[in-house]
């Protein structure tokens, strides 16, 4: 609950590609955008660590979710995506 926004989530998300040991991470109600999801989504398909994340109460649409989903096929260690 820090409103860190798209730009936050980008910054996050550069973070997770070289990321080895966060396993949940939990980002709700931060005011993430579709922008801020695609660069998520982006991250999560070269990261092999993470096993939880959350993203509800976020402003994530149908297009964003969408991105996140198709960043599942590249990951094989996350279990949890809630949105």
């Amino acid at each position: 609950d820090n409103q860190i926004g798209d730009e936050g989530a980008r910054h996050l998300a550069g973070a997770l590609i070289v990321n080895t040991s966060l396993q949940v991470m939990r980002l709700y109600n931060n005011n993430i955008g579709d922008e801020g999801a695609s660069n998520l989504a982006s991250s999560i398909k070269e990261n092999k660590t993470l096993h939880e994340i959350y993203l509800n109460c976020n402003e994530i649409s149908d297009a964003g979710a969408r991105k996140l989903a198709d960043a599942l096929r590249f990951n094989h260690t996350i279990k949890t995506l809630d949105l």
